[in-house]
């Protein structure tokens, strides 16, 4: 008996450094592990990635073709987007489509025009598909408040979370004396980070942040400015994109993470940070309660003198529990690749009968 063949979507590979990119590449890594007696694993990768997850998954490079003329491509037995934004579909209208939402984040970041026109291309992809899945409750609100969904069904599968510790003794090079604090992620304005300006000027000096994250955007230009002007450059430091190896040790030696973003559809730091036993501090936007629940410290407000005394406050609390580490990491390990990968391959029996 022939395997059922699945086409799995991992063009985001193309941006590493991105969140989609790691998300790509662990459900990637771990797809490209299993035999099933069901199904064949087809994988969209980019050309540098043909052959990269090994010979028990079969490969298909992005092509221009696939983009703009699929119905002449081969065709699968069920395709899965792992993301909303892929520009790739399947050759048969008829073939069973599974469509991962990860946020709708661009509805407050973008003008209202062109929020509008990223939904209409949303919801082409919304009627195009069998299934939906998200990965939160809090997207699929903001995906059932947003978009017409009717009868298709929406699962919730939460993004798993691959600490790679490397082991690396020498810190980077761009890290200052002190204690450290720790923030990461695409320096944009939905991230927030503003606000830590003003909280690190309100901390003893002994305290100095890590921004890591890609620093190209107008915003973080404007934050460079802000830093220079509040005296805080040997404080506060933006790196850039940084190394795996380089986050992992920064995971390991700070003092907490700092998570204050608006926007995020899951939010993968908070729960990399818990599996080190670090504290987090972040805010009550979005998915983020609904992610990290009981285990993190909320600033209830960005007041600078407020959110200062809150984190100076819990971080002393923190520090005498020493079994709060542990519990850290013991709630983080709720959040696997391993429990993602057994929930789709539930869905794609599922779907396929």
């Amino acid at each position: 008996m022939d395997k059922l063949s699945i086409l799995i979507d991992l063009d985001r590979l193309k941006d590493l450094n991105t969140g989609l990119g790691q998300v790509a590449l662990f459900f990637g890594e771990g797809i490209s592990r299993i035999v099933d007696e069901r199904f064949r694993f087809t994988l969209l990768v980019p050309r540098k990635f043909k052959g990269y997850f090994g010979n028990l998954v079969d490969y298909e490079v992005v092509s221009l073709r696939r983009r703009y003329f699929p119905s002449l491509c081969r065709k699968y037995d069920l395709w899965y987007a792992l993301h909303q934004d892929s520009a790739y579909f399947p050759s048969d209208l008829n073939t069973p489509y599974i469509l991962t939402i990860h946020d709708l984040n661009f509805l407050g970041e973008k003008s209202p025009a062109k929020a509008k026109k990223r939904l209409k291309i949303l919801q082409k992809k919304v009627d195009r598909a069998t299934t939906i899945t998200v990965i939160s409750k809090f997207t699929e609100g903001v995906v059932r408040e947003n978009l017409h969904i009717g009868k298709t069904p929406i699962h919730k599968i939460y993004n798993g979370v691959t600490v790679k510790n490397s082991g690396q003794v020498n810190p980077p090079a761009f890290v200052p004396d002190g204690d450290l604090l720790f923030s990461i992620g695409v320096i944009q304005m939905k991230k927030n980070l503003g606000v830590l300006l003003e909280f690190m000027q309100q901390l003893p000096e002994n305290y100095k942040l890590i921004m890591a994250g890609n620093n190209s955007s107008a915003y973080a230009e404007e934050l460079w400015r802000r830093i220079d002007a509040m005296g805080l450059s040997e404080r506060i430091i933006l790196p850039g994109t940084i190394s795996e190896e380089d986050k992992f040790w920064m995971y390991n030696h700070c003092k907490a993470v700092l998570f204050p973003s608006r926007f995020e559809g899951m939010g993968l730091p908070p729960i990399e940070a818990m599996r080190f036993g670090k504290p987090v501090f972040a805010s009550t936007f979005s998915s983020i309660p609904e992610v990290c629940d009981k285990h993190a410290y909320y600033w209830k407000t960005f007041e600078p003198v407020e959110m200062a005394r809150f984190f100076l406050e819990n971080m002393e609390a923190f520090d005498k529990d020493k079994s709060l580490p542990e519990v850290l990491k013991q709630y983080s390990l709720k959040f696997s690749w391993e429990t993602n990968l057994n929930e789709y391959l539930h869905l794609f029996r599922k779907i396929t009968g």
